[in-house]
């Protein structure tokens, strides 16, 4: 009896140390995709977690972005097993920042 206490005792402690773990990855992932959207939309933009999906290694969290004068959008950071990070809108069109090379100004 006292080995199946001690048997069940441990496969208790050993998963939660298992969700301990994933939290954290989970945690990083979730700064580093505030950080892309923050350098897309501007340090002022809000962002909330709204879900997040691991599928095959990578991790895909929808977040709610509120720009600072705009309106909520959706968008969703993807993550690889790597941790490279990709951002796309709700209809899977990826978000990139352009450089000054590429914004176009009517003023001359």
């Amino acid at each position: 009896m006292k080995k199946l206490i001690a048997t069940v005792l441990g496969v208790a402690l050993s998963a939660g140390t298992v969700s301990a773990f994933a939290s954290k990855e989970d945690r990083q992932n979730l700064t580093q995709c505030k950080a892309d959207v923050k350098t897309y939309y501007g340090d002022k933009t809000r962002v909330r977690l709204r879900s997040i999906k691991r599928s095959g290694g990578e991790s895909h969290m929808r977040l709610m972005v509120n720009p600072k004068g705009g309106e909520n959008t959706l968008v969703v950071c993807s993550v690889g097993r790597d941790g490279v990070t990709s951002l796309a809108d709700r209809d899977g069109v990826a978000l990139a920042p352009m450089s000054d090379e590429q914004k176009v100004s009517l003023v001359n």
